[in-house]
């Protein structure tokens, strides 16, 4: 198993987040990939790759530009199998910082993220 190409998709989506990089986005997500959680105001969100890149394009189109240090930390990764992951990391967002499960696969000999669960916490 390669560690490092995991770690290597954990550290795009991370660089992503801070950019609001929809395009690095498409490359780490696979396509059938979901995103569940709770915001800062703990609010369920449910929403598919697409809506979710599709909420990320329309806060940067808005003029939304990190102000803070950056502040990601990949906390864990586990391998389940030589096929599944499964990757815990902290990122900041504007004044919010996420707590992120992100579930990997091995899928046609790429590792792509099936899955993001987060919660989020308003910070200042």
């Amino acid at each position: 198993m390669e560690i490092s190409e995991i770690k290597t998709i954990a550290q795009t989506y991370l660089d992503a987040c801070y950019e609001g990089d929809a395009n690095k986005f498409r490359e780490v997500f696979h396509e059938a990939a979901h995103v569940y959680g709770y915001d800062e105001k703990g609010e369920l969100y449910d929403r598919t790759k697409e809506e979710f890149i599709n909420f990320v394009e329309a806060k940067k189109a808005s003029g939304q530009k990190p102000t803070h240090p950056r502040q990601a930390e990949i906390l864990s990764i586990e391998c389940s199998s030589d096929k599944t992951a499964a990757v815990r990391l902290k990122v900041r967002v504007m004044n919010t910082v996420f707590s992120d499960i992100l579930s990997l696969m091995q899928l046609d000999g790429k590792w792509k993220i099936i899955s993001k669960v987060y919660t989020g916490e308003a910070v200042e």
